[in-house]
């Protein structure tokens, strides 16, 4: 049944959907070249779709797998998508070259384990009611200067692989090259050399403006969540590279406060996992004796069911006691609830 609240979509869908319709919709509207390079028997349709609920009123996406092969190199066809959107507004919209590449990138994060990413080719089918279609689909000519398209969409983003540098080339008294040093060395088994390491100089050229002190310390406290040994002789192997005595205090009286810290928090971790095993035992052995005591009850009603059926029977008040364990006083109780009325 056709979706009244969207009828584009539902049309669009209900005939894409069907393979040979598809067919005959790609070899009309690809080009040449491309269609030179897939082999549109391996259509396959697929399930699902890359548009985000926000614009899945604006926008249709069908997908499709196919083989692309490389005629010149006769490679093994390698399988892709022809990936067709429809832009169901009537006025266009100008982002969409920027939603096209946020369609494909969640298509392509499917296939982050694979060992190659699939080719895409996208279509736009566009019904709105200005013509020509305004806009670029070429997200390149979106920017205002090649350059910058070039290095923001082609180029490859550039990795500071802090492990690969020197230690020496990290050192030079600047507060990238020595919060760098620190995120170098934080996972070392023993963070202490590290510490000692640092040159007198950078540490004292860094310390003396606001800024470097603010990033010292913030590199301090980092050291002292990450440190897998006694962190106090770090700290007093960075104070003791400062100049201003000031300086040196805080360093210290910082570690110091964060050590208590560290302190207050394990004892109320272990306060609080103490309270946690005691309410779960609490609940343990109370489950424990209800059901104890639920046994208990039910044997104890089970020995008044048979008391109370040999009494009926005119069974003696021993005979009951020695078969059921009930003590006279109580089979007395009970004989004169249900034992038969003696006859006249």
């Amino acid at each position: 049944m056709a979706d009244i609240t969207n009828p584009h979509d539902s049309c669009f869908r209900q005939l894409m959907n069907q393979p040979e319709n598809a067919r005959s919709f790609f070899e009309r509207y690809l080009t040449p070249d491309l269609k030179d390079s897939i082999d549109l028997d391996t259509l396959a349709l697929q399930s699902g779709s890359a548009v985000t609920e926000a614009f899945q009123q604006l926008h249709t996406d069908i997908l499709y797998r196919v083989d692309f092969h490389d005629a010149k190199n006769q490679a093994e066809p390698q399988p892709g998508y022809l990936y067709t959107l429809v832009e169901h507004q009537s006025t266009p919209d100008p982002a969409m070259a920027i939603r096209l590449w946020q369609y494909k990138a969640a298509l392509l994060m499917k296939h982050v384990q694979d060992d190659h990413l699939p080719p895409i080719h996208t279509l736009v089918f566009y019904h709105g009611r200005q013509t020509p279609y305004p806009y670029t689909l070429d997200l390149r000519l979106c920017f205002r200067n090649p350059k910058q398209a070039e290095y923001t969409l082609q180029g490859s983003p550039q990795l500071i692989d802090v492990q690969q540098q020197p230690d020496q080339a990290l050192l030079t008294a600047d507060n990238a090259g020595l919060f760098s040093y620190f995120f170098k060395h934080v996972r070392d088994k023993d963070v202490y050399p590290a510490l000692q390491s640092l040159p007198e100089s950078v540490i004292r050229s860094i310390a003396q403006h606001p800024v470097g002190f603010y990033t010292l310390k913030i590199l301090m406290q980092y050291y002292q969540i990450q440190a897998n040994t006694d962190s106090s002789k770090g700290f007093k192997a960075v104070a003791d590279k400062l100049v201003s005595g000031e300086q040196q205090e805080i360093i210290m009286n910082m570690g110091e406060a964060l050590r208590q810290e560290g302190r207050q928090e394990g004892r109320q971790e272990g306060m609080q996992k103490g309270r946690q095993e005691g309410m779960q035992k609490g609940r343990q052995e109370g489950m424990q004796k209800g059901r104890q005591e639920g046994m208990q009850k039910g044997r104890q009603e089970e020995k008044h069911a048979v008391a109370i059926s040999m009494l009926k029977e005119g069974l003696g008040v021993n005979t009951v006691q020695r078969v059921t364990g009930l003590s006279s006083e109580q089979i007395d109780q009970l004989a004169k609830k249900y034992a038969k009325p003696s006859a006249h």
